[in-house]
């Protein structure tokens, strides 16, 4: 089954599905032997693992390699965070398909008009997020 199956059938199981977030393929690995169904990769979590802070620095392709290795450890299906599409609509298709290449089994993505030029997330202070 492919990994968007396999999430889909744990969503429709009817029970809350718990995904920590992981930054490389050895956190994802952990958290899958721990026995959580599902793991996200946080873009977040990515960069300061990388050394830097989360302002959106890191390319897709930086991105979408360290995404491709958390997949091949999780062993469960995997989460990960899209960032703002890393530009506009045609960046946003690349990502997408990027992202599948990595064998995700879901993504999410910022709205970029939100996100501003400082990158507002729903973990820092001042920040605004959109329902």
């Amino acid at each position: 089954m492919r990994p968007s199956g396999r999430l889909r059938a744990l969503l429709l199981g009817g029970d809350v599905v718990v995904a920590p977030g992981v930054w490389d393929g050895l956190s994802a690995r952990l958290v899958a032997r721990a026995g959580f169904p599902a793991v996200y990769a946080t873009g977040g979590g990515i960069a300061r693992s990388m050394g830097y802070p989360d302002l959106g620095l890191l390319s897709l392709s930086e991105i979408a390699s360290r995404v491709a290795n958390i997949v091949e450890h999780a062993e469960v299906p995997v989460i990960a965070d899209a960032d703002t599409g890393y530009g506009n609509a045609l960046n946003t298709q690349r990502a997408v398909r990027e992202f599948e290449r990595a064998g995700v089994a879901a993504l999410h993505l910022e709205p970029a008009a939100e996100a501003g030029p400082s990158k507002d997330a729903g973990d820092r202070e001042n920040a605004r997020v959109t329902p």
